[in-house]
């Protein structure tokens, strides 16, 4: 799904504390935004991962075609989901810099059906990065357009965001027509060539302003 990039081990440095006031405001109030989650929508649910959500993260991780276009690979292990897990214990919100991981749940199982990635740029002018990851057995469900929405309609409606990206390999398809889907423009001037797993490739990058978002949905 969306390219990833995100540091293992130290995976927060700074935190902001669950149902703590946050740093970002409302525009329509000037004051501060409480965030609680989940975040939900009709059929998913939406909150930082745990150490239940582990096993079946580390399952899909795994998976090649799953791992193709994202910046880990098939080795990744039990230890390194259980250390991102508790590097960002106690966060709903990435400080700027810092990746924030949410996990994706069926609404009426709890199953954990992917992952969302949350990077913030700028907390003065609310700006910040997203990734996501379905495991293949979800696919074409419609879900991860789901979950992406209703982190964007989070992001733009309550903590006032100026405009949110995402980078992703140009073969991956699937996921350049979701955020299509979603009113992101291509950036080709912010878009990239790399060596990535013995090929080279380019990395589009595309960009959502709240006007387009709610102009597209």
């Amino acid at each position: 799904m969306g390219r990833r990039f995100e540091p293992d081990g130290a995976y927060q440095k700074r935190k902001f504390h669950l149902k703590a006031m946050l740093m970002w405001t409302d525009k329509r109030s000037s004051y501060p935004v409480l965030m609680s989650f989940p975040l939900l929508s009709p059929r998913v649910s939406i909150e930082p991962l745990t150490l239940r959500d582990v096993a079946e993260f580390v399952r899909y991780r795994q998976d090649s075609e799953t791992a193709r276009f994202q910046s880990w690979d098939t080795s990744y292990s039990s230890q390194q989901g259980v250390d991102l897990v508790q590097s960002q214990e106690g966060v709903v919100l990435p400080a700027p810099g810092d990746w924030l991981q949410l996990a994706i749940h069926d609404r009426e199982t709890g199953e954990l059906l992917g992952d969302l990635a949350l990077h913030t740029f700028d907390a003065a002018e609310p700006s910040f990065e997203i990734g996501f990851t379905l495991a293949t057995k979800n696919h074409g469900k419609g879900i991860a357009r789901e979950a992406v929405r209703r982190l964007l309609d989070f992001l733009f409606d309550e903590l006032g965001a100026i405009s949110v990206c995402a980078s992703c390999d140009s073969r991956n398809s699937k996921s350049i027509t979701l955020l299509r889907a979603l009113g992101f423009q291509h950036r080709p001037s912010k878009s990239w060539t790399e060596d990535f797993k013995g090929e080279s490739i380019v990395v589009n990058c595309f960009e959502v302003t709240a006007q387009d978002f709610h102009r597209k949905i």
